[in-house]
């Protein structure tokens, strides 16, 4: 689905509300699947976001063990954990429609 994205995160540490307003969002379309991860070694959900932009790389780094932690009716947040640099930190994306 194509939303606009919001990382409510940075390495880990949640931003303030007023932080996650003013930050920029990436238009993309999310995916969630499951799939076997090498670094965990094990299945697990994985959510990931395609840059809507011709020529653009994936947007964001995929969430794995992502989980919906809430929903309504203009968008949800989906919650997991993100790689950085070979560490992993929470992440929750802040999903809206245009």
């Amino acid at each position: 689905m194509h939303f606009l994205i919001t990382p409510r995160r940075r390495l880990g540490v949640a931003l303030t509300k007023q932080e996650i307003s003013s930050a920029p969002f990436i238009k993309g379309d999310v995916h969630i699947g499951e799939d076997r991860n090498s670094v965990l070694g094990r299945a697990t959900m994985v959510a990931s976001v395609f840059s809507t932009a011709p020529g653009c790389p994936d947007a964001l780094p995929p969430l794995f063990d992502a989980n919906i932690t809430s929903m309504a009716t203009l968008g949800l947040n989906i919650s997991g954990i993100e790689e950085v640099e070979g560490v992993f930190y929470f992440q929750s994306w802040w999903c809206r429609i245009e």
